[in-house]
C-alpha cells in the first residue's frame, strides 16, 4: 500500500519524460524486493511452526527478533508517517484541482518554499472533522476503510482507461484487459456504498465542466475585447487621415 502515491506528486517532477519512468522502475524494484524478503521470512516462520494469521500474526514475529520491543515503537512511527504521507499526497490532488479550477483557487497556491500550505491545512482540518465524526456517530473503522478502498478502485479504473487511450500496439490491449479483469474481482464485493465514489466522481466532473466553461467564456470575452480594441485603433487612424 502506498506505492500508487507516487502518481500524486508527478505534477511537481522536473523533466517528467525522463524522470517518471526512472522513478517508477526504481520504486518497483525496491517494493518488490521488500515483498520478496517478507515472503521468505513468512515461509521460514511457517515452516518452524509459528502461527501466521493475517497482519496481526505476522507482526507477532517482531517479538522473536533481537530488539523486538524497539521495533514495535518503530512500527508505530512508520504508521504515523504513513498517515502523514496520505495527507501529503492528497494535498497534491487538492493543489492540482485548485490550479485547474476544480477546487477553489486558494488550494492551488504555493508558499515561498513551494509547499501547498492551504491544501495541507485544509486536509488537516478535514481529517480532524472526519475523526471526530466517525467517533461521535460510531462509524466502524472497517466501514471507513471500505469507503477509501472503493475510491482507490475507481481511481485505478480511470488510470487503466487513461493508459488504454495513450498506449499503442499490443501493450494497449494486453495490459488493459488483464488489469480490468484483476480489478473486476475487487469491484464484485461492492454494495450500496458504491454511491460514495460515484458521487465524488460526478461532482469532480461537474466542477471540471464548470471550470472549462469559465475558461472558454473568459477567452471568448478577451477575444472580443481584443477585436474591439483593434477596431477602435483602426477608426482612430482613419479619423486622423
Amino acid at each position: 500500500m502506498g506505492w500508487e502515491n507516487l502518481s500524486f506528486s508527478l505534477g511537481e517532477i522536473k523533466d517528467p519524460e525522463k524522470n517518471v519512468p526512472r522513478l517508477y522502475w526504481l520504486s518497483f524494484a525496491l517494493v518488490t524486493s521488500i515483498y520478496l524478503v517478507l515472503a521468505l521470512i513468512s515461509t521460514g516462520a511457517s515452516v518452524s511452526g509459528a502461527s501466521l494469521q493475517g497482519a496481526a500474526g505476522l507482526s507477532g514475529l517482531v517479538l522473536f527478533t533481537p530488539g523486538g520491543k524497539l521495533l514495535i515503537w518503530l512500527m508505530i512511527i512508520v504508521i504515523a508517517a504513513n498517515a502523514c504521507s496520505w495527507d501529503f499526497t492528497a494535498s497534491r490532488l487538492l493543489y492540482a484541482g485548485g490550479r485547474t479550477g476544480i477546487f477553489p483557487e486558494i488550494f492551488g497556491k504555493l508558499s515561498k518554499r513551494n509547499i501547498p500550505v492551504p491544501s495541507l491545512v485544509g486536509l488537516y482540518v478535514l481529517s480532524i472533522f472526519l475523526i471526530l465524526g466517525s467517533y461521535l456517530l460510531k462509524i466502524p473503522v472497517s466501514a471507513m476503510i471500505l469507503l477509501v478502498n472503493q475510491n482507490f478502485v475507481f481511481l485505478y479504473a480511470f488510470i487503466i482507461i487513461a493508459y488504454w487511450k495513450t498506449e499503442n500496439g499490443w501493450k494497449k490491449w494486453t495490459f488493459s484487459v488483464l488489469s480490468l479483469v484483476s480489478l473486476s474481482f475487487l469491484v464484485s464485493g461492492f454494495t450500496w456504498k458504491i454511491a460514495y465514489p460515484v458521487f465524488l466522481i460526478g461532482f469532480g466532473y461537474y466542477r471540471f465542466l464548470r471550470s472549462t466553461e469559465k475558461i472558454s467564456t473568459s477567452s471568448h470575452v478577451s477575444g472580443n475585447e481584443n477585436a474591439l480594441r483593434e477596431e477602435t485603433q483602426e477608426i482612430s487612424v482613419l479619423a486622423k487621415h
